[in-house]
């Protein structure tokens, strides 16, 4: 099954509303229940779906149908959103506290955006920390409220703020606040020189980094039959919104940005082409380096005919088989770029990139204790080839292999994939981090997962998102 499920919101009057399409179903009608929305303060705008519907709160939405629908209040500049479960003729009551809503999103150091240079023995204070909230607003924060940490023997830094350079090096001063239980940090890059004009310091490894990516949307195809089965809409929007969340990262204590993010949408993205790009766009990476190939479209996997166990994913030039993507060609050409690639595919039956299609082979305690580490790592290796689940890939992907995907439509926005809405609200697209469970300004690859599953799991569809490796710490995002 090449489509991936497609969704309509459904509402009352057929004629102003959409109706609600999947990929083999008929529309539906159903009974209906309320929704009462209250707000404080109260005035603020309400969509319904990504709808506006024209009311302000208090207000109740009536004639919506049953299921779960995205309430979004907004006031000024302030946003909530949250979850109704509606039942039939019943009214489900939805509250949301602005005020209560201001958490802190981040903190700002000065001296920071330029590199401190000491002396051994000078020293050098911290000017001013400032911290910033979720409504916006902004604070100057006590310097004696805040905690100090030097990540090297080269500088110390007291309760203070205050550096002392105590040898030549390079160290990073990590400052950090907490208010409400979230604590964030910033960082301050300090050189230590025996003189002002000794020969510049190379910067720590970990600024060293570069970020490339590669986004490929297909929603035009030129050799499949119309919908259900062929075009898609929301791939070349889900590119949009991908490339926002990567834009706005920024990565290390020199907020290291993508130095570049190449777009292939529709009909550009032919299989040689998708193929040539990742080639060309990861040319220069080194084994320091962070590469991101993101793809969203059709899927193809063990339902189809020629191949029982081969998931794919279909440019836009798909025939058959022999022209989409296998797993093992799309690991032969990523394989190719030194250091990590990091993976995002929101496309049917894509869980069997990593894997999830397979009988996995398992190995005793007693059996593992008689290989040495290397016999353990080639095995591992033989085990994972063709697959994307070695060492250098972090992958999420949008389903099982035996699943399809969600495409839903808001009546008043551009459509996207299920999959690529949550991952992209999780990691800021919307300005907020909501994926970031322990507040530290960044979104590991097992966060970016958790909250993708629980959100699909709470909507009710049936689509699991399948991650590789698991519990990974790995950062994709950073504030």
């Amino acid at each position: 099954m090449l489509n991936r499920k497609k969704y309509l919101l459904l509402f009352a009057i057929i004629l102003i509303g959409s109706l609600l399409i999947s990929g083999c179903s008929t529309i539906l009608f159903g009974p209906s229940g309320s929704i009462e929305i209250t707000t404080s303060p109260s005035g603020a705008k309400i969509f319904l779906d990504g709808k506006d519907t024209g009311k302000i709160t208090p207000y109740t939405l009536k004639n919506v149908s049953a299921g779960n629908h995205i309430i979004e209040v907004t006031l000024s500049d302030m946003k909530g959103t949250k979850i109704a479960e509606v039942k039939a003729y019943q009214t489900t009551n939805i509250n949301i506290e602005f005020y209560s809503q201001i958490t802190l999103s981040k903190i700002n150091v000065l001296p920071s955006t330029t590199n401190i240079t000491l002396s051994l023995g000078s020293t050098v204070t911290i000017s001013s920390v400032t911290a910033y909230y979720s409504d916006y607003s902004s604070a100057n924060i006590l310097l004696a409220n805040c905690t100090y940490s030097s990540n090297d023997a080269c500088a110390t830094v007291n309760s203070s703020g205050t550096i002392t350079g105590i040898s030549t090096g390079a160290a990073i001063i990590t400052v950090s606040y907490t208010e409400g239980g979230i604590t964030k940090t910033d960082t301050v890059l300090i050189y230590i020189r025996n003189t002002p004009t000794d020969t510049p310091i190379i910067p720590p490894v970990e600024d060293d980094i570069v970020y490339r990516a590669l986004l490929v949307g297909v929603g035009d195809y030129v050799n499949l039959p119309p919908a259900p089965d062929g075009d898609l809409e929301g791939p070349p929007y889900d590119v949009n919104r991908m490339r926002q969340v990567l834009e706005q990262s920024k990565f290390g204590s020199l907020d290291t940005e993508f130095s570049s993010i190449v777009e292939l949408k529709d009909l550009s993205a032919t299989k040689a082409a998708i193929i040539a790009g990742i080639a060309s766009t990861f040319s220069e990476a080194a084994d320091n380096d962070v590469s991101y190939f993101y793809f969203s479209g059709h899927g193809s996997g063990p339902d189809v005919p020629e191949d029982t166990s081969t998931s794919y994913i279909c440019p836009t030039d798909t025939l058959d088989t022999s022209s989409m993507i296998s797993i093992n060609e799309l690991e032969t050409e990523l394989s190719k770029i030194p250091g990590t690639k990091v993976v995002f595919l929101d496309s049917c039956h894509s869980g069997g990139f990593i894997g999830k299609d397979k009988n996995k082979i398992t190995i005793s305690k007693e059996d593992l204790e008689s290989y040495n580490d290397e016999i353990i790592n080639v095995f591992s290796q033989a085990q994972s080839k063709g697959l994307l689940t070695t060492n250098q890939y972090k992958v999420l992907t949008s389903c099982h292999y035996y699943q399809t995907c969600v495409e839903l439509y808001p009546p008043t926005e551009d459509p996207f994939g299920l999959f690529t809405m949550l991952l992209c609200e999780g990691c800021g697209y919307s300005g907020n981090y909501y994926a970031d469970e322990d507040n530290n300004t960044k979104v590991s690859l097992n966060e970016a997962y958790e909250y993708i599953r629980n959100f699909v799991n709470y909507l009710g569809y049936e689509q699991d998102v399948q991650v590789y490796p698991n519990n990974s710490t790995f950062t994709i995002v950073e504030d």
